[in-house]
């Protein structure tokens, strides 16, 4: 059964409702003319020339191109899809943006130019691409990442490259990549360099493409929606009501203080969501920066049934780190973040596995005592190798009796 409780004034949310429903077809091409996949199975970042024009499209701020009412889906979805394009394209170009007007902090690579793609109608370029190691120790970290589907900037020749495919090659792996202009880009215009590179150019981590491409991929893929997840998403008055609610019952006079405080500083539109929670689906839609990560934080201290455990998702580790400060901020402390330290925000290094053992009395009374045992051991093994060596004759001697 699904529900949706709807944040009044506010525009519905989660594309990854559709990210999750199996084997989406290819979403219809970003432009009129890019021809669609071969498979029509086939995830856009699969799909080098496709990913290419979305992206453009993203960054030319026409996402309604991405999906037209003629591509088969009801006309309630379609329009669905075209609000939350406008808005994936709009936080994508805004990390961007911010990107470029700071100085980027993240993984470096070297890329060299090698020569265009035949065929291509971007202009695209192969290259080589080669990342640099971190030699840092960061045993909670996933691997790093690899160069597909992100933006790298080469500040010294003002160049933004967009990895969008790759290809084996015996004498060295080569990737494809449209480019920009870096300070055109910076502007809001997506137009390519006069000059590439021509020697080896030192690029750093400008935006990630992977996750924005995805959801363009399940918004355009919305018409292989589940109908109750569909019906939970446009119009929640068809949604089946759940037969029993999992939720506990909101009481806020039973609530600690520190919670009541919290639930207090809600507008009227997340109260009303907050009420609102009783299925087993339950779809909570809203822009970004509308407040979701408060919302989450009061339904985890107030409509979460004792002794359960949540899991909480999201797309990057901004939106994470800003959950956990909030539950922090309202006092719940167990919490366990997983990911890698380099990338995440202060408060969510604060619960990586490495700071809650630190913080953990018996763990840092085991970690004393086995550094004691070992202290010993080595104290014994000095005493040992400066005893002198028994004279091999006397030990004939003695073995002999």
């Amino acid at each position: 059964a699904a529900s949706a409780t709807r944040v009044p004034g506010e525009r519905a949310s989660l594309a990854s409702i559709a990210e999750s429903q199996p084997s989406p077809p290819a979403p219809a091409p970003a432009v009129p003319t890019a021809a669609p996949a071969a498979n029509p199975n086939a995830s856009l970042l699969d799909n080098a020339e496709q990913a290419e024009n979305t992206l453009l499209t993203l960054l030319g701020k026409d996402t309604d191109s991405l999906i037209s009412y003629r591509s088969g889906p009801a006309k309630e979805l379609v329009a669905y899809a075209h609000r939350w394009l406008k808005l994936v394209g709009e936080e994508f170009r805004d990390e961007v943006t911010e990107g470029l007007l700071k100085r980027p902090r993240g993984i470096e690579c070297t890329i060299s130019v090698l020569g265009p793609v035949k065929d291509s109608s971007r202009g695209a370029q192969w290259l080589t691409v080669k990342i640099k190691e971190n030699k840092s120790e960061d045993e909670e970290a996933a691997p790093d990442p690899t160069a597909m589907h992100m933006l790298w900037l080469s500040a010294e020749f003002g160049v933004v490259f967009y990895i969008s495919g790759y290809q084996p090659d015996r004498r060295g792996d080569k990737f494809r990549a449209i480019t920009f202009d870096a300070d055109a880009l910076r502007h809001g215009r997506a137009v390519p360099p006069r000059d590439l590179p021509r020697v080896k150019a030192r690029c750093v981590e400008l935006a990630s493409a992977s996750t924005t491409l995805q959801r363009v991929h399940a918004l355009c893929s919305i018409g292989k929606l589940d109908p109750v997840l569909a019906a939970a998403l446009t119009s929640p008055e068809a949604a089946p009501a759940a037969a029993h609610s999992p939720w506990a019952p909101l009481d806020e006079q039973s609530l600690l203080p520190s919670v009541q405080k919290q639930l207090s500083r809600l507008n009227p539109g997340q109260r009303a969501a907050l009420c609102g929670l009783d299925g087993a689906v339950t779809v909570v839609q809203g822009p970004p920066g509308t407040g979701k990560s408060s919302f989450i934080t009061a339904a985890c201290l107030s409509r979460v049934p004792a002794g359960s455990r949540i899991l909480a998702c999201t797309a990057t580790n901004k939106a994470i780190d800003s959950l956990v400060a909030k539950l922090e901020a309202a006092g719940l402390t167990q919490m366990l973040c997983v990911g890698s330290r380099r990338a995440m925000g202060e408060a969510s290094c604060r619960y990586l596995m490495s700071s809650v053992l630190a913080r953990d009395g018996f763990v840092a009374a085991a970690e004393t005592a086995i550094e004691q045992h070992s202290a010993n051991v080595r104290r014994i093994e000095a005493e040992l190798r400066e005893l002198p060596v028994p004279d091999a004759a006397l030990l004939k001697a003695g073995g002999g009796k």
